[in-house]
């Protein structure tokens, strides 16, 4: 009987550590989601005010080609930093996790 009470234990133990390795993979997957999801409803936007502004005209004004091609480098420029943002606090966990399997390995 004590056997199959350790080794139900074991498991219960391996199945709560599986379990709380598969939450933090889906908040991880949340969080690059939400990112993407940010950088694309920017590049998205900025393409938008860029076909409203620009029309089937050939021909635009100064003024609306000005104001159609800094609305364009900001949203580029905001989702270049979302994602620069994101590349490194990927790096950040890479190297928090390369830190402890070494330390599981010692």
């Amino acid at each position: 009987m004590s056997q199959n009470k350790e080794k139900r234990a074991e498991l219960e133990s391996q199945a709560a550590e599986i379990q709380e390795q598969l939450t933090e993979t889906v908040t991880e997957y949340k969080k690059v989601g939400n990112q993407l999801l940010i950088a694309g409803g920017i590049v998205a936007g900025g393409y938008l005010l860029y076909s409203m502004f620009s029309g089937p005209k050939k021909k635009g004004s100064f003024v609306g080609d000005a104001i159609k091609s800094y609305a364009l480098a900001l949203a580029l420029s905001y989702a270049k930093d979302l994602l620069l943002d994101y590349l490194a606090s990927l790096e950040e966990e890479t190297e928090a996790a390369v830190v402890e399997s070494t330390e599981k390995t010692q």
